[in-house]
C-alpha cells in the first residue's frame, strides 16, 4: 500500500524528522523533509506529496496552524491529508484536537510527541 506514496515532513526538529523519515522509509514510503513553514510551502509547490506530517511550533508558535490553514484553503493542496505531530500541549499546556477545534485546526489527525511508530503508520495507512 505504501509503494510509490510520498510523505512530506515539515518540522524544525531535525532529530525528530530524521527518526520519522527512517521509520517511514522502512515502511516503503518516499519521504521529503522541510525545516520550516516557508520551506514546506515551497516543497508543496514543487511536487505534491500524498500526505503531510506537520509540526505546530516552528519559528513561530502558530506556524503549523497557519500552514495547515493555507493548505486546506488552497484548491491545489486541500485534498492532501495532514497529520499534526506536536509537543505543543507539553510545552504550552494548550490542548486542541481536530475533532473539537476543526475550524481552527483542519488537519485529519493529531498526535502528541513522542509518538509510537505503530500508531503513526496505522494512521497514515488509514488516510492513504
Amino acid at each position: 500500500m505504501s509503494k510509490g506514496k510520498t510523505i512530506l515532513i515539515i518540522d524544525d526538529d531535525p532529530d525528530f524528522a530524521s527518526a520519522i523519515r527512517k521509520i517511514l522509509m522502512a515502511a516503503g514510503y518516499e519521504v521529503r523533509t522541510a525545516g520550516d513553514a516557508k520551506e514546506g510551502m515551497t516543497a508543496l509547490e514543487t511536487a505534491l506529496p500524498d500526505l503531510i506530517l506537520l509540526d505546530v511550533m516552528m519559528e513561530h508558535y502558530d506556524d503549523g496552524f497557519n500552514l495547515c490553514s493555507s493548505i486546506k484553503h488552497d484548491d491545489r493542496f486541500k485534498e492532501i491529508p495532514v497529520i499534526i505531530v506536536t509537543a505543543v500541549t507539553e510545552v504550552t499546556g494548550l490542548k486542541f484536537d481536530p475533532e473539537t477545534d476543526g475550524e481552527y485546526l483542519e488537519a485529519e489527525a493529531l498526535f502528541q510527541k513522542p509518538i509510537t511508530p505503530d500508531d503513526l503508520l496505522k494512521k497514515i495507512e488509514e488516510l492513504l
